[in-house]
């Protein structure tokens, strides 16, 4: 109805331990009308959870076991059948992911879905993309569950519903997505054209324990205590914001999806609901924040100076090799996705790999890639150094 405005819940939960797990999502979901509101008994459920890479749970880099346990339980309890879960990792597989967060193949019903064969969808109504290489189990679902995790992002500032969708897209592909939509809005742009291409109908944010810092890989674990629950992907991240004393507008995932009509990063267009009722925006803050959590705050004004400064800040801005912490594997190597590498063993094998930055188009997958946490994003110092 006209004025109706984007309800995200706010659960909080200090722990992992499945079944308060399991109550304070099936709690978040009843208060957004239940889970019957979202997808029909006779349809073919994806639930797509983040599995980055292959990592332990206490790590924060993929949602949580007993979240996507939780998620299952719920639909198995409503009668749900034929539910698959997985996701398309940039490195590895989604069943090495579920491997190593301990969940069996077969849990309440559901199967882990393989994620490895891909399907090229079109979409002509898209704005910025026009087609995608979805995997095999996002062309055949009917509706998809989108459980994201609470993580910070060297290109987008934050990690969170909209873009969790990249998910979507065979990992192989991915890659070469960075090159395609090379900076920050365009990109998000491409991510709302996913949401709009495949409508994902319910969003779950873990956020018990999120990813500060050097996110999304390489970042570090702190509380926050929190899982989030919305039908509005960007709804849900502009409320994450909120939480880390983020401006909303500094995540082109908001902006752009917003400007793109897949939601809303407007306060006054957003609820705010909580077991005890509705709150502010300013009680979310003061009750449920965490203004010391590590994201990049800056640039907060938008004036054409300050635009300008962080196109300076932007360009400047690229990834940098801990040499003492590099064990010379390749990955960073192997993901780059620019023609010629833009991250090359230059130097030979026996030494880590070396940047040319007249090259790097600061999409950062090779510091989301690298599984020794030895790439961040720093300043620029000179052309081409470790």
């Amino acid at each position: 109805m006209e004025g109706a405005r984007s309800k995200v819940v706010l659960v909080p939960c200090g722990s992992y331990d499945e079944e308060k797990v399991f109550r304070a999502m099936k709690q978040g979901i009843d208060m957004l009308g239940g889970i019957e509101k979202f997808v029909g008994k006779e349809e073919k459920i994806l639930v797509k959870p983040n599995f980055l890479t292959a990592a332990e749970a206490d790590k924060a880099v993929t949602t949580h076991p007993s979240v996507i346990k939780g998620m299952l339980r719920i639909l198995q309890g409503a009668g749900y059948t034929g539910v698959q879960f997985g996701d398309s990792p940039g490195h590895g597989s989604s069943r090495a992911a579920v491997r190593k967060l301990g969940i069996p193949e077969e849990i309440y019903g559901a199967s882990a879905a393989d994620m490895s064969e891909e399907r090229l969808v079109s979409f002509e109504e898209g704005r910025t993309a026009k087609e995608f290489y979805f995997t095999k189990e996002i062309a055949e679902a009917d509706a998809v569950i989108n459980l994201c995790k609470m993580k910070t992002h060297a290109l987008e500032r934050i990690t969170g519903a909209v873009k969790n969708v990249y998910g979507f897209v065979c990992g192989h592909r991915k890659a070469a997505g960075h090159v395609k939509y090379p900076n920050a809005g365009i990109f998000a742009r491409m991510l709302a054209d996913i949401h709009r291409c495949v409508k994902p109908r319910l969003h779950v944010m873990d956020g018990i324990t999120a990813m500060e810092g050097n996110g999304p890989g390489s970042g570090t674990p702190v509380d926050m205590g929190v899982m989030l629950f919305s039908a509005d992907p960007v709804a849900i991240d502009t409320v994450f914001c909120h939480l880390v004393g983020l401006n909303p507008e500094l995540v082109p995932t908001n902006t752009q999806g917003t400007a793109m009509g897949i939601g809303t990063c407007r306060k006054q267009e957003i609820e705010i609901l909580t077991p005890q009722g509705e709150i502010s925006f300013a009680q979310l803050e003061e009750k449920y924040g965490n203004l010391q959590f590590d994201v990049d705050r800056k640039g907060t004004k938008k004036t054409f100076l300050s635009r300008y400064s962080d196109f300076m800040m932007r360009i400047s801005k690229r990834p940098v090799i801990d040499k003492d912490r590099c064990v010379r594997c390749g990955i960073c190597v192997n993901h780059c996705p620019v023609p010629g590498k833009a991250v090359d063993f230059k130097k030979g094998k026996n030494a880590p790999p070396v940047y040319d930055y007249s090259k790097c188009i600061r999409c950062y997958c090779c510091q989301e890639m690298c599984p020794q946490h030895a790439i961040t994003a720093g300043k620029r110092r000179g052309k081409s150094i470790v």
